[in-house]
């Protein structure tokens, strides 16, 4: 294999990163907003106190004893943020790359 074609390689393998980071992005956004809108979907009718949120969309209700009830879990807004950070971390290095090849 040439120096090129390992390269080549590399950035394609790049380019398949940022791919499956931002579809498991978008999977997990899909899977919020199916949550809130669907099976929480009548939580305003049983919650005095709710609070929504639209990135990522979240539906919570807080009981009088300071309990949250419906949030999302720490894993999934980690997943959540991180897989969109890593996402755009790897399209900036794969846009960079090919940036310093045109030259």
């Amino acid at each position: 294999m040439t120096i090129a074609s390992t390269s080549d390689a590399q950035l394609n393998r790049l380019w398949g990163a940022v791919c499956a980071f931002a579809g498991l992005f978008l999977l997990v956004w899909g899977l919020s907003w199916v949550k809130a809108s669907v099976l929480d979907n009548d939580l305003q009718n049983r919650c005095g106190d709710l609070h929504t949120a639209s990135f990522p969309f979240e539906k919570s209700c807080t009981n009088e004893d300071g309990t949250v009830e419906n949030a999302n879990s720490l894993l999934f807004d980690g997943i959540f943020f991180g897989s969109l950070s890593a996402a755009l971390i790897c399209l900036t290095v794969g846009f960079t790359i090919e940036a310093s090849r045109r030259k």
